[in-house]
């Protein structure tokens, strides 16, 4: 027999909030692209449902005070398609068309995306290699988290707490920066097997900034540490980029895959760390 289902639609943030302080079992609905699958193998139970599309709030896009502000229901395809993130951030846009087709990405959230803490997602290496910012807010407090240090927890966890409801992010922006994102997948727009987001800036012909982040082999996004400080410094020839893809590839682990060999996908960190190195380099010359 069918258990009944207790659905509420909250017009506020503060309602919202107060919902889920009431119903500590409820599951929150914005995009409802993972909450089908996560029903059926039952992880989450729908017998109390929040949604949170009539907090227009939320879905807000803006730039101000040299970053980007981004509402967590701004879905796939406003990030591919707004002007002011193809502006400041086009790394996030090249992202967000990446994921599954137009009907999803029409449906699907970033903060949906980002509570979900898919390692293998498109978001994940671009929001650490930007350093963004993750904020939640409960009934009685607000949260801030980095995702770069401390939101991408473990396998499909992150540090959102059961009362929390994802409200927005920060990225800061340098308007010199040049980025660059690769993704090899099964096929088009599929979750990644390896993707990789690059952000590198020059002045006076030396390289000042160096992001690189791996996504889509380990548990959780990681940075390339030794590549990344590799480049500092340097003049970002072609000798600078193939010593730290190599070191890349030889930094990150890599995880079993019952598809494809450790030493395929391992290579492959390597390749496409050069590949998004070299089209930051072009993007911020």
């Amino acid at each position: 027999m069918l258990s009944e289902t207790t659905y509420h639609r909250p017009n506020s943030l503060d309602q919202a909030c107060n919902l889920l302080s009431e119903n500590p079992d409820a599951v929150l609905l914005s995009g409802c692209q993972s909450l089908g699958l996560l029903s059926k193998e039952g992880i989450v139970s729908l017998d109390t449902i929040i949604d949170l599309n009539r907090i227009s709030e939320l879905r807000e896009i803006s730039y101000k005070d040299g970053s980007l502000h981004i509402g967590a229901l701004a879905t796939h395809r406003d990030l591919e398609t707004s002007q002011i993130v193809q502006t400041h951030l086009p790394l996030l846009s090249t992202a967000a068309k990446q994921i599954a087709d137009v009907q999803i990405r029409n449906a699907g959230t970033i903060g949906g995306a980002c509570a979900y803490a898919d390692p293998t997602a498109d978001y994940p290496p671009v929001l650490m290699a930007t350093n963004a910012t993750v904020h939640s807010r409960s009934a009685t407090e607000s949260f801030e988290y980095s995702a770069r240090d401390s939101f991408f927890v473990d396998y499909y966890e992150c540090a959102i707490g059961p009362d929390e409801i994802i409200t927005s992010l920060t990225i800061p922006i340098s308007k010199d920066a040049g980025f660059g994102f690769e993704k090899l997948a099964y096929r088009k727009n599929d979750r990644a097997i390896v993707n990789v987001a690059a952000i590198l800036e020059t002045k006076k012909g030396k390289c000042t900034r160096s992001d690189i982040c791996v996504a889509g082999v380990w548990d959780t996004p990681l940075l390339a540490n030794e590549a990344m400080n590799s480049l500092l410094g340097t003049q970002l020839t072609d000798d600078d980029l193939s010593i730290a893809s190599e070191l890349s590839q030889g930094e990150i682990p890599v995880c079993d895959d019952p598809l494809i060999s450790v030493e395929y996908r391992s290579a492959m960190v390597g390749v496409l760390t050069k590949k998004a190195l070299k089209t930051a380099r072009e993007d911020s010359s």
